[in-house]
This record gives structure tokens, sequence and C-alpha cells, in this order.
């Protein structure tokens, strides 16, 4: 079920002859400020910003930030009601690998620029921008600015969980990059939203915790757990009760298939899918390049040299006949990519041992390892990244593992070093793409970042187990290479000649990386 059905053709400019009129009637009231500002389907030569609330009914763009101080600046649109009571509108005729500067309502004199509100389009075909370098911010997990301790009677519901903690990620991003480029492409892995999803959670969560940067990147989201509202779950037996003695509507609990069984737990709400999917503008046409998906449950982006899938774990993994629909619409995409790097996210993990989300024990992870894992080894994926465990954890450089964690076997799965063990990806043991045992872009690297805000710790001793382990006990996937229960996110550079992956910390310091060659 595709939700947007968007805005696609271009209006002209909304005269500005209503300033001239109120400076002969006195001065002009200050303009009402959006809540939310942020862009989506930034490509060569278009662009689309939204934003909800405030008093503009227009957005104008220009290369000068100056540019927009003029009286009469032709280059704006009409702000389009969309879902959720949001504004977009559409820019077009923009030239490739430049930066645009824009504003929300009328240009002139007065106008209410803001330096944030620049963005950079990619260039075209299978080129590196300018700067020779694609940027891209990763975070997974985030959502917990408005998570709550649970509801009666093993909480209260209205004190937060995880105070500050993204914000602290976010902060140690921006000292990271403080001395670098700006983000070109904003990724969330899912759960971003906590804990049902709610529109008013993603205001709290994601609106108020980026705004400096969605405003100059586009953002490019998956659908987690949390995404799905919630169900009843017997939470008892996670604490030793007797099954059935502690039933209550928890988020993220959702296993259906269907958008439209969205339950934010509020009786006096009506649900009609997913703020997910009423939020953002997604790609479902094929309008920033790759094959049309026709949902905005899953798409595929294209920024220079970089070909980027959102994969749906959450929703269309859990049918079949969706599942396959999916499985065949990726193999057609990645058939007809080009792109010298190619970039695959979704929320579940194939490979993961986190404190509550062991890859060998939930169906959603064993689907997406058993049905998906293949292609990306066929068709030339070279990382996947997933959220859904609160820590970070990093394979090896791997490929045609579909079973559990006992059966991995580092020799035959993954890629070696000189000296017989798994390969860092770092130093001389960087990754070429064509990998050197087997002659063929089959090797992927799995990186679970699904720590940008909280860290828990690693799977406990005993599965289903979720309290009372100690460091001592964690486990690790034998597929991977570091296992981390620590907050942070990752930073991904993609150059003509390599793509670099980094996870850093809440103190801006890079605690693991690896690097891939072409």
């Amino acid at each position: 079920m595709d939700f947007g059905r968007r805005w696609l053709g271009m209006r002209g400019a909304i005269g500005a002859s209503w300033i001239g009129l109120a400076s002969l009637c006195g001065s002009v009231a200050a303009a009402e400020a959006p809540e939310r500002v942020f862009l989506q389907l930034v490509t060569p030569t278009t662009a689309v910003v939204k934003w909800r609330g405030g008093d503009a009914d227009q957005a104008c763009w220009a290369k000068k930030l100056s540019d927009l101080r003029k009286r009469n600046w032709p280059h704006c649109a009409s702000g389009v009601s969309t879902e959720g009571g949001h504004l977009e509108a559409g820019f077009s005729s923009l030239a490739p690998d430049h930066d645009y500067y824009y504003i929300l309502g009328a240009p002139g004199p007065d106008a209410a620029t803001d330096v944030q509100q620049r963005f950079r389009t990619p260039p075209p075909n299978n080129k590196s921008p300018k700067d020779g370098n694609v940027h891209i911010w990763i975070v997974g997990d985030s959502g917990t600015a408005t998570e709550t301790q649970l509801r009666p009677p093993l909480g209260d519901g209205v004190s937060p969980t995880h105070p500050g903690e993204a914000i602290e990620v976010k902060e140690g991003f921006l000292a990271y990059n403080a001395d670098k480029e700006p983000v070109d492409l904003f990724v969330l892995l899912g759960d971003n939203a906590y804990i049902e999803g709610r529109d008013s959670q993603w205001q709290g969560a994601f609106f108020e915790i980026y705004p400096e940067i969605i405003k100059g990147a586009p953002v490019l989201p998956t659908i987690g757990n949390h995404e799905m509202g919630g169900a009843d779950f017997d939470i008892g037996v996670l604490f030793g009760f007797p099954p059935g003695a502690l039933i209550t509507f928890l988020g993220g609990t959702s296993d259906s298939a269907d958008p439209f069984s969205y339950d934010d737990g509020d009786p006096s709400t009506v649900d009609d899918g997913p703020p997910y999917l009423t939020i953002f503008s997604l790609p479902s046409g094929g309008e920033s390049g790759g094959v049309a998906s026709g949902t905005e449950q899953y798409y595929a982006v294209d920024y220079g040299n970089v070909h980027l899938v959102s994969l749906d774990s959450q929703l269309s993994n859990r049918d079949p006949v969706q599942r396959q629909a999916m499985a065949d619409w990726l193999v057609a995409d990645l058939s007809a990519n080009v792109r010298d790097w190619t970039i695959v996210f979704f929320h579940h993990p194939p490979y993961s041992k986190g404190e509550n989300h062991d890859s060998d024990q939930e169906q959603a992870e064993i689907d997406m390892r058993e049905v998906f894992t293949p292609i990306f080894d066929a068709y030339g994926v070279d990382v996947v990244y997933n959220g859904h465990s609160h820590s970070y954890e990093r394979s090896y450089y791997m490929g045609g593992h579909t079973g559990l964690s006992t059966t991995f076997d580092l020799a035959t799965h993954a890629e070696l070093n000189a000296s017989g063990a798994g390969a860092s990806g770092q130093g001389s043991e960087a990754y070429p793409q064509i990998s050197a045992t087997s002659g063929a872009d089959d090797k992927v690297v799995y990186t679970v970042a699904g720590s940008s805000g909280k860290a828990d710790e690693l799977d406990p001793c005993n599965p289903g187990e979720v309290l009372g382990c100690t460091p001592a006990d964690w486990l690790q996937h034998p597929a991977h290479y570091l296992s981390l229960p620590e907050k942070g996110s990752v930073v991904l550079d993609a150059t003509a000649t390599s793509l670099t992956s980094r996870f850093i910390d809440v103190d801006g310091a890079v605690v693991d990386s690896f690097t891939i060659t072409r």
C-alpha cells in the first residue's frame, strides 16, 4: 500500500505585493515559525522541502543566500498540502552538484533566512561529487527521547527512560564532523520514535533532536517495529510470571504485515496507518533513481556514485507473498544498478546477538537472512546496515551464510588475512570489492548500529533471559569482527575508489572502522 500520493508538478511564484501593502499599513507581524522543516527527494535537478506549522505557504531557492532577500526573486514554489498536515514544495531546474539555499515564505529584505537551510544536489550519473566524497550519517534506534517507563503496574508511563542519550550521540557526531563537510544524506535504521511511533513522538524524538541536520540533508528512513505501534503482549513471562498473568499493551510488538493494523495504544484516537508513512515523501515511483517499487515501504535512491536501498523488514517481510514481491523488486533494482557502491539498510539484522534481539530466534531476522542475504551476495551489495539490537556489531567481510550462528565457519564464509584469521578491513587488510578468494563481488559487511539512543548489553547467557547477566556472559555472533554495548552512530564516506564506515562514540572518537576498495 502506497500512502504517498505526492505532488509532482511545479507552480510559479506567488507575488510579493502583499509586503508592499503591509508596509503602507504599518509594521508586518513576525512570521510564525514552523515546528518541523526537512528535505526529501533530492536529485541532480530537483528537490522537495516539507514543513508543518507556521504561516509560510511557499518556499523559494537560490544558489546565493543573498538572492533570497530580493523582493521579486522568481524561483519559488507553492506549498501543496500532504498527509499529516504537512506542506511540501518542489524545486525544479536545479544544477547538479551545486549548493542551494532556501527559505519558507516570501523573498525580500525581511525574508527569514537560515544558513542551515541549505543542501547540495548530487552529481549526475555514476559520478563522485566535486569534493570527491559522498558523506552519509546513519543512526539506529535513536528515538528514545520520547521513551518512558512502562505503563502501570511496571512503571508510571511518564518518566523518561533514556533522557538526553540521543542528544549525546548527536553531539558526538557533531564533534567528529566539526572540521568535515556537511552531511549529504541522513539514514535512519528504524525505531526513530519510541514507543509507538506516534506523530507526537516523531516530533519529540526526531524533529526536535536533529533540526540542523534534516534542514540540509535529505532523510532516508526505514520501518522499524516501533514505527508500527504495538499490541497486547504477555510481558510477565520475561519476569518469571505464569503465562497470561501480566498482559499489557506494549509498543514495538506488532507482527502484522498490514500497515492499517497500526495501533498507538490510545483507545481515544482513530489510527489510519503509521505516521511514518504520512510524514515522509519516499520515492515509490523511482523519482530518486533505481527501479520503482510502487510502495513507500521500500525504495531505492541514487546519490552520485552510491546506490542506496531501504528494505521493509517490519511489514512486507511478515507476509510470504509480500516478502517475495520485495525480493523480486530487489533483484530487478540491483540488476539495473550501475553505481560504484551499493548500500542496503533495514531494521532487523540477519546477524546479531543483541540483549533482546537474537537473530537465531526472531523470525523477522531469520527471514531476512534466508531470503535476502543470498541476493546481496549475488548482486554486488557492499554494506548492509541494521538497527533493532541496541549495540554496535560489525561482521567480517562475508557471504554465503544463511543458517544459525552455530553454522558459521570463518574459513568458509569470510575473507581471511595472511595469518588465516578474519581480515579486519583496516590498514593493509582493507577489503577489495572483488573478493580475493572468490574473484567476484560476493562479500558483504553487515553492521548493527542500533545504539544511537541507548545501549544494551549483548545477548545474555540464556536464550530469552533479559536480566541478571554480567559482561562475562555477553555473547558475540561468530560472524562478527567486533561487538560493543556502546552508544554511537555511523559515518559512511564513499569516494570513487573507497568506501569507509566509521563508528563514532558520544565523545566524537572513532571506535571502529573498515574500508572497501575498488
